[in-house]
């Protein structure tokens, strides 16, 4: 992988509109890891092969749940992102 996009979420309105737009608009090897700290999302997260989701029951934190996505990366470089964003192309 050349990106790992992590966004920590809880409760987010828009994380899947958010996660779509990073899979379907990014170039390279792009993976996107999704920490859901504390609930899961009112709608559930569809399949994708480079889409990884990681739960917490109780909450850890926003800075909690970034590390933890940093650490689990195996891209060369990393990202943060909001879960309310959307992006343009590539």
């Amino acid at each position: 992988m050349d990106l790992s996009v992590i966004i920590p979420s809880r409760n987010e309105e828009f994380l899947n509109r958010t996660v779509d737009e990073v899979l379907t608009k990014s170039r390279g090897e792009t993976e996107c890891i999704v920490i859901l700290d504390g609930a899961w999302p009112a709608v559930g997260l569809e399949h994708h092969e480079r889409l990884n989701v990681i739960f917490h029951s109780k909450s850890v934190g926003q800075r909690a749940a970034i590390n933890e996505g940093a650490r689990v990366s195996q891209a060369k470089y990393i990202m943060k992102l909001d879960a309310h964003c959307t992006l343009d192309e590539g």
